[in-house]
């Protein structure tokens, strides 16, 4: 009876847990859409100009 119980719990529960799941969009991009979106990300390009600048400052010390 006992492990009856506990069977019918697991299967409520992965029930559970695949229904939670099966409402969510599943987006396919491309890579290079992914790429791009990735390249004109506000924090990417700040990151990007602020490296710049860092390697311009140690190439002007080394140079």
């Amino acid at each position: 009876m006992r492990n009856r119980i506990i069977v019918i719990g697991l299967i409520v529960l992965i029930g559970f847990w695949f229904g939670s799941r099966a409402n969510r969009p599943v987006i396919k991009t491309s890579k290079g859409e992914t790429v791009r979106k990735a390249w004109n990300d506000p924090h990417a390009r700040k990151a990007r100009k602020k490296l710049g600048k860092k390697i311009a400052k140690a190439a002007k010390r080394h140079g």
